[in-house]
């Protein structure tokens, strides 16, 4: 299937508004929520039990001068087990205009056993824009023991300031090409998150638990001015959620805003 979801919000008066909307399936979108400071959160949702061989998603999310929206899923998207030869995509573009705030924070992606998906995120943004991409992997369904029985995963992410690159990177996991298994620091791991915030202060250091820094390994930080990052892989899923979670929360901070509790807008 060929679905989509295009999504353009506006700064009307103290309020943001979805202004306009088109969505195509399997991809379909809950009403938003507002918030107490006028933006907006809008879940996304794949109906069915996930993405399929051959379907291609493309979700666009713009932020136009001033509005402020979070994008989150509901729940986990699931790369389903698909025939030697197909492979799913989606493809994420998000704009924040001037004075615009946009935060993307999809849950974990699992891909199945045979799966095989091809991913872009491309973020524009204006100088004043303030924007936040997150990324959570998991190297199959762990309980299951299904740890890298997935065909492949290839993602490519994008930040352009202003018509200038200012961050990139790329994923690319092969296991039955290449011994993903023992590869350096990704030797063992279960998940691996990343992400990046565009517009804060100083952050400062990431808090982690005790328990979280057990199963994590966890690098936070500034890279340019205004320009945070997070990279982390882990053997736990509850915490790498924790550290997905709290990155977002001092990324709140810095940017002066109440951080927003996502797991209220997720099953």
């Amino acid at each position: 299937m060929d679905g989509c979801a295009d999504l353009v919000f506006a700064r009307r008066g103290a309020r943001t508004v979805l202004q306009r909307s088109r969505v195509e399936a399997p991809m379909t979108v809950v009403r938003p929520f507002e918030l107490s400071d006028g933006g907006l959160v809008v879940q996304l949702i794949t109906l069915g039990p996930g993405l399929c061989g051959g379907d291609a998603v493309r979700i666009s999310v713009a932020a136009e001068d001033g509005a402020r929206v979070i994008v989150t899923t509901t729940s986990a998207t699931k790369v389903l087990t698909m025939a030697d030869g197909r492979h799913a995509e989606q493809h994420v573009l998000l704009h924040a205009g001037d004075g615009a705030s946009l935060e993307y924070y999809p849950a974990v992606t699992i891909p199945f056993p045979g799966s095989s998906l091809k991913q872009t995120v491309t973020v524009t943004a204006a100088p004043t824009a303030r924007v936040g991409v997150t990324e959570c992997w998991a190297f199959g369904r762990v309980a299951r023991g299904e740890y890298l029985a997935f065909r492949s995963i290839a993602s490519r992410t994008a930040l352009a300031l202003d018509g200038r690159l200012l961050y990139a990177d790329a994923l690319d996991l092969d296991p039955a090409v290449n011994d993903v298994a023992s590869a350096g620091v990704l030797s063992n791991r279960r998940y691996l998150a990343a992400g990046f915030w565009l517009g804060v202060g100083k952050v400062g250091e990431l808090p982690v638990s005790p328990e979280a820094a057990a199963a994590t390994e966890v690098a936070f930080g500034q890279t340019a001015p205004g320009l945070a990052y997070l990279r982390a892989l882990g053997d736990d899923g509850p915490a790498m959620d924790a550290v997905v979670r709290r990155s977002v929360e001092l990324a709140s901070r810095a940017w002066g805003v109440a951080p927003v509790r996502l797991d209220r807008f997720r099953c």
